[in-house]
């Protein structure tokens, strides 16, 4: 399972750096949520490139063989992929978890979806983070009314990543942009861009409240 892990990994990696910095490209790597807590994972990357070139057919045997095993050891339907295609000289899939928590172990990487209070209370160190609201006035957690209430977003991203999140709800409050490394943009009231802008190998979290 590792090896197959690491194997989709490496693609996804080189599918994810690809498709940032085009500057005429439409659609970029996009998260979005079901009603009934479902992610949807649309991955878009360049297919040719000067060093190499990825095969549909292969990308999808290799993401199929993944799929397979994750469910085969947590449960069907854990994890789904829906679509491959490609598009203008791109490759998009397409994946489907049941739950942001099937995200997380999939990919190896943090998707929390939950409370504010909720993810405190699973040691994330809100008190921490700089947060900026819409209108751009910054706050610190304990300033922020009610805010054990309110609903949280936390996302890790690796550096060179561009990802649009589709939030279930009105964005809120975005961690600050500065001396983080990252540039966040506001896409409309419920969709945030987030651009890893750190060095090479560069893990980052991003963290948005929404209601």
């Amino acid at each position: 399972m590792r090896r197959a892990a690491g194997i989709l990994g490496l693609t996804i990696l080189l599918l994810c750096l690809a498709g940032c910095g085009e500057g005429e490209k439409t659609e970029i790597n996009t998260l979005s949520f079901g009603k009934d807590g479902e992610v949807f994972h649309r991955i878009v990357g360049l297919s040719d490139q000067n060093y190499y070139q990825i095969e549909t057919a292969d990308l999808e045997a290799f993401a199929v063989s993944r799929v397979e095993e994750y469910c085969a050891e947590n449960g069907e339907k854990k994890v789904a992929l829906e679509a491959v295609e490609e598009k203008g000289g791109s490759i998009v899939m397409d994946f489907k978890y049941a739950s942001p928590e099937d995200y997380s172990d999939f990919n190896h990487r943090v998707l929390y979806v939950g409370t504010m209070k909720s993810a405190s209370d699973e040691g994330y160190e809100l008190e921490a983070v700089p947060f900026v609201s819409m209108d751009g006035k910054a706050s610190e957690v304990g300033y922020i009314e009610d805010w054990d209430k309110k609903q949280m977003l936390i996302l890790e991203t690796k550096s060179g990543e561009e990802i649009l999140v589709n939030l279930p709800g009105k964005t809120l409050y975005v961690n600050q942009s500065a001396h983080s490394g990252q540039e966040i943009t506001l896409v409309g009231k419920k969709s945030v861009k987030i651009s890893n802008r750190e060095a090479d190998g560069t893990m980052l979290l991003s963290y948005i409240i929404y209601e």
